[in-house]
C-alpha cells in the first residue's frame, strides 16, 4: 500500500510531491509543526494542537491558516493511510507567498511495554537551551540542537538527553518535558527556564492539581533530580515515561515511582472522552 502524504490540499504519495528548495520553509527550517497522537484512528486533543499552532504562526507574524482547512488536512491524511494506532505530524511552511501545509501520517508507536516497565534512562546534555530566544516557546522545525544532543544521549546508551539553560537550570529534554517528585510535591521547571509548553505537561499539571498534589513550576538545578524520589517524562506520543536514571544514577529506587503511575493511570483515563467520539 503506498503512503500518502498531504499537500497544499492534495493527497499525494511521496514520489510525486514538488518542492521549491529555494523557498523559506524548505531553505531556512521556517516552519511550525505537531506531531499529534492517534488511537482508534482519532488523533488525540487535535484542538489543542491546532490551537498551539496558530498561535505559532500569529506570534511570527505569517499567514496563519483556517484551522477547518488543517483540521481536515490530518483526517484525510489519516483516512488514506488508513492509521488505526500511530502518529500524525502537521507541518505549516513559510513559502515565498503563503504556506504550505504538509501532513504525514505513520501507524505504530516508538515505545514499548517495556520501556514504560523500566523507564527511561537520561544524560544531562552538553547542548544548552537558550531560554532568552524568543523561539523558545515555539514547537518550531529549527531542530538541529535537538538532534544533537539526542544523539548525544544514544552514543551514551541512553533514550534522552536533558537540556540546561543558560543559567544552568533543567528547562526539558530533547522531545519531552520534565518533571520531578520529592515528598509528595511535583516539580516542573516553570516556563522562564526555557521548555515549550507541551500540552502534556499542562494536562499532567491539571490533572495533579485535580488529584490534590501539589505542583510547583520554578527553576530546578540538575541535583535536584538526584534529590527526587522520582521522575517522569512527557510528551503528546509518550505521553508519561517514568525516568529513572541520569548519567548513570538512578533516580529515588530506579524504578517507576507511585505517583508517576497513579498520573499514569488517571491520564489514560482522561482520554475516554476524546476516544468516545467516532472515529475518522
Amino acid at each position: 500500500m503506498p503512503n500518502f502524504l498531504y499537500f497544499d490540499g492534495i493527497l499525494k504519495i511521496v514520489e510525486d510531491i514538488d518542492i521549491n528548495p529555494a523557498e523559506p520553509g524548505f531553505l531556512y527550517g521556517a516552519g511550525l509543526f505537531e506531531t499529534i497522537r492517534v488511537e482508534n484512528g482519532i488523533p488525540l486533543f487535535l484542538e489543542e494542537h491546532l490551537k498551539r499552532l496558530l498561535s505559532g504562526s500569529e506570534l511570527l507574524g505569517w499567514q496563519t491558516p483556517d484551522p477547518n482547512l488543517l483540521e481536515q488536512a490530518v483526517k484525510t491524511t489519516l483516512s488514506a493511510n488508513r492509521v488505526a494506532l500511530g502518529r500524525v505530524r502537521l507541518n505549516l511552511l513559510l513559502g515565498s507567498t503563503g504556506y504550505h501545509v504538509l501532513v504525514t501520517a505513520q501507524t505504530g508507536l516508538p515505545y514499548s511495554l517495556e520501556d514504560y516497565r523500566r523507564g527511561y534512562a537520561a544524560c544531562i546534555s552538553k547542548i544548552r537551551k537558550n531560554h532568552h530566544s524568543p523561539l523558545s516557546f515555539l514547537k518550531t522545525m529549527n531542530y538541529l540542537e535537538y538532534l544533537l544532543a539526542w544523539n548525544e544521549a544514544r552514543s551514551l546508551g541512553a533514550q534522552e538527553a536533558l537540556l540546561l539553560n543558560l543559567d544552568g537550570f533543567l528547562a526539558e529534554g530533547s522531545r519531552t518535558n520534565v518533571f520531578i517528585v520529592r515528598q509528595g510535591i511535583l516539580f516542573t521547571p516553570d516556563l522562564s527556564s526555557g521548555p515549550l509548553p507541551g500540552l502534556v505537561r499542562n494536562r499532567v499539571l491539571r490533572l495533579a492539581l485535580r488529584l490534590g498534589l501539589k505542583v510547583e513550576e520554578k527553576p530546578l538545578s540538575p541535583g535536584e533530580l538526584f534529590d527526587g524520589e522520582e521522575a517522569f517524562l512527557t510528551n503528546s506520543l509518550m505521553e508519561i515515561m517514568p525516568l529513572t536514571y541520569v548519567d548513570g544514577r538512578p533516580i529515588g529506587t530506579g524504578e517507576p515511582g507511585p505517583i508517576t503511575t497513579r498520573l499514569s493511570r488517571e491520564y489514560r483515563k482522561s482520554k475516554t472522552a476524546a476516544l468516545l467520539r467516532p472515529p475518522v
